[in-house]
């Protein structure tokens, strides 16, 4: 991506999805799995995003709710209804996300970059029948951006 005005990545497919009013792209490459939500178990001291560890297709899971990644000083996010599991960059890495609905797999064209306002998380933005679309970076996620300390599981 060069600046806001070029259209970059044009025809790359993601997951759509929606979380609270927010509407997100995931790349479809990084989504491993969606599925109806599982009850999770918290763990006492986390960040009010971090939901909890769910236990999804035999494995632990991290799930996170993906409106308080984006709004983390708004109202909570929406009903919880879908799980997305993304895959890290490392071998075996997953996180889940907390949705609303995954709303199927789109073409979209990247049209902005990220703002500074933007949480590192999100690589830029979209739209879709005028609507805006956050496109998310599944690395960050895991990066050290989402560290306990700096990011998804931090209480800040």
């Amino acid at each position: 991506m060069k600046n806001g005005s070029e259209h970059v990545d044009e025809g790359a497919r993601f997951l759509l999805v929606r979380s609270g009013g927010y509407r997100c792209a995931i790349p479809v490459d990084a989504a491993k799995l969606v599925t109806k939500a599982t009850e999770t178990s918290a763990l006492p001291g986390s960040a009010p995003r971090f939901l909890g560890l769910a236990q999804i297709a035999g494995e632990p899971v991290a799930v996170v709710d993906l409106h308080a990644l984006l709004d983390p000083g708004g109202e909570p996010g929406g009903g919880h209804e879908m799980t997305v599991i993304v895959r890290g960059p490392s071998a075996g890495a997953t996180l889940g996300l907390a949705v609303d609905e995954a709303m199927g797999v789109v073409a979209l064209t990247v049209e902005q970059e990220r703002t500074d306002e933007d949480p590192p998380w999100v690589s830029g933005h979209s739209r879709m029948e005028a609507r805006p679309i956050a496109i998310l970076d599944p690395t960050e996620l895991f990066d050290g951006s989402a560290s306990p300390e700096k990011g998804a599981f931090d209480a800040a």
